[in-house]
């Protein structure tokens, strides 16, 4: 018969032993970390770099990459590119020199801005300890600085970003103002009355389709029969601000279909005599209100070939809605 084997068992020898020791010891201090400091992490990975910090960097790095981080958020870029065109043409004036982050301005139009805050202190701000404030020194103010950071700011108002969010940030503005109008103005609720009184019967009983429609932060809803026009729908948003039908028509707002995706505006003044089903709100639709594109405003229909299908039994050709 074979014998059986015998397990194999292998002593470290002393040198080995003292090898693991540090590692299998309890005491957390006596394993050190590969990682435990750039140092270390060079000698182990030669060839990985640690990127310097961006208060290392040039004042022009540090600059341009603070501007290029606010193109979607153009409070900020408006209230820096003011803040500093003031300091540069009245450098010694105390109260341009300094910014309370306290304050409800700056708390609204920089505190969560990122990059707002970073430019300043490229501007050669400090933040002073103790204190909210963020304070410049008369003897700190740089004018080729100051004209570097205006020109990144006026550089970074021409980007698509900060042009898309300044359109949004200007509608809210407007409908904001709209809502409120007429509870300051007689003229103003005649005129949403006389909307109103256009509108056809909402059918009873949960029948009929259900209209909602976004307006910035609020979403109204009513009911209408499958064969009451757009015409019909854009006279009930007249009821919640008469120039609104106006704005969508000129194309300076828009209607969008948000049943639809990719979501695109329909083209109101073509089909305001066409049904709820025409136009897909059957058996109900979801429409929001928003700022019309460039391209829009300027009379450009939308490309159909990247949108879905009409939705819904009956509902007209997505050329035909879209322009």
């Amino acid at each position: 018969k074979a014998k059986k084997k015998q397990p194999v068992t292998i002593d470290l020898t002393k040198n080995e032993k003292k090898k693991k020791a540090p590692h299998s010891s309890g005491n957390p201090k006596s394993a050190p970390s590969s990682r435990s400091s750039s140092g270390n992490l060079s000698a182990h990975h030669p060839n990985i770099k640690v990127p310097a910090k961006l208060q290392d960097k040039s004042k022009e790095e540090q600059v341009l990459r603070c501007t290029d981080r606010l193109k979607a958020y153009p409070a900020a870029v408006d209230t820096l590119h003011k803040a500093l065109v003031a300091l540069r043409n009245d450098p010694a004036n105390e109260r341009y020199r300094k910014v309370d982050k306290s304050t409800a301005g700056y708390k609204r139009s920089l505190a969560d801005a990122p990059g707002a805050e970073g430019l300043l202190l490229a501007m050669n701000f400090y933040a002073r300890p103790g204190t909210q404030h963020l304070i410049m020194e008369r003897h700190r103010v740089d004018p080729a600085l100051l004209y570097l950071g205006i020109s990144a700011l006026e550089g970074t108002k021409q980007t698509p970003e900060y042009k898309e969010e300044k359109r949004k940030s200007q509608f809210a503005k407007d409908i904001k103002a709209i809502q409120l109008a007429a509870n300051s103005s007689e003229t103003e609720a005649i005129k949403r009355a006389d909307f109103m009184s256009k509108c056809p019967s909402e059918p009873t009983g949960g029948s009929g389709a259900l209209m909602q429609v976004v307006i910035a932060d609020e979403t109204v809803r009513r009911r209408f029969d499958g064969d009451d026009i757009l015409q019909d729908v854009l006279n009930w948003i007249g009821g919640h601000g008469s120039i609104i039908p106006e704005k969508i028509l000129s194309r300076e707002w828009c209607l969008i279909d948000l049943n639809r995706y990719p979501l695109a505006p329909i083209d109101c003044a073509k089909n305001t005599d066409k049904t709820l089903q025409y136009i897909g709100c059957w058996p109900s639709g979801k429409l929001e209100i928003l700022s019309s594109s460039e391209d829009w405003k300027l009379g450009e229909s939308v490309d159909t070939e990247i949108m879905g299908s009409s939705r819904g039994l009956g509902s007209a050709p997505k050329e035909v809605l879209h322009g």
